[in-house]
């Protein structure tokens, strides 16, 4: 359930959504690359709008400030339904049956926020798994996780902001569902924090030598969310011309394998 959660957490710090983005450019940036866009970042291509911004100023001294703002409002949207058919499909006969409400998700203070009534399982076939499911823990309650992106030396990176669980239900012995939930959520993380395809910059970003500078989220007026991803990097208005005719080409996907 809860690498579920993680990886959904990996899209919305890297700053993009599905259609539907209304950015707006932060104080003293120009926009050079406005466009509905290709973007991969899960396995499957989607049409995103996508805007970036620069600091003009600093570009004609060769340092490159750059930010992505979008709209990620209908990806959550999306996201919190990908939660609801997981928890559906995820109920084995000799193993985890998961179960919960409705998923919230949202962002207080630049960072995400999961929340969801959730139940835990375990059934047990016998010692050689061929007998009738019995039930041997049952466990319950209301799963607040948050999240907080932050950038360390140029890489994105999120840790266990806050973390509670209410109304529990359920007194296994062996199984207590506040020790499980943040066993799991704590080596997604550490998983998630090591993996390239999160902290290192999108392409072609990455391979025009973008670093992370910050992350930011923010409600707007219609409980519209407007992400804010800054980079930085070397070079001038070409890098920037250079920069726009990729993205216009190749879209934006996860950072390549190095072979």
């Amino acid at each position: 359930m809860h690498n579920k959660l993680v990886s959904a957490s990996a899209f919305f710090l890297a700053g993009f959504a599905l259609p539907g983005a209304s950015a707006q450019a932060p104080a003293g940036y120009e926009a050079f690359y406005d466009e509905a866009t290709r973007v991969n970042l899960g396995g499957r291509w989607v049409v995103a709008d996508i805007a970036f911004y620069a600091d003009m100023a600093a570009a004609h001294q060769g340092d490159l400030n750059i930010a992505l703002v979008t709209d990620v409002t209908d990806f959550i949207t999306e996201t919190e339904r990908d939660l609801e058919i997981w928890i559906v499909t995820h109920r084995e006969r000799c193993g985890e049956r998961w179960s919960a409400g409705d998923p919230l998700i949202e962002f207080p203070a630049d960072a995400i926020r999961f929340a969801l009534a959730l139940e835990l399982e375990v059934w047990n076939c016998g010692w050689n798994g061929k007998g009738e499911p019995g039930r041997i823990a049952r466990e319950g309650g209301t799963v607040d996780v948050t999240l907080e992106p932050y950038v360390e030396n140029g890489r994105l990176q999120t840790r266990l902001k806050a973390f509670s669980i209410d109304e529990q239900t359920g007194l296994s012995q062996f199984l207590p569902l506040e020790f499980i939930v943040r066993r799991v959520l704590n080596a997604e993380l550490e998983k998630l924090n090591d993996n390239k395809k999160f902290y290192q910059a999108p392409q072609p970003l990455h391979d025009a030598g973008f670093l992370y500078h910050s992350i930011a989220a923010k409600k707007q007026p219609g409980s519209r969310i407007v992400i804010t991803a800054r980079y930085v990097g070397q070079g001038g208005g070409d890098t920037l011309d250079q920069l726009a005719d990729d993205i216009r080409t190749d879209g934006i996907t996860q950072p390549r394998k190095k072979k």
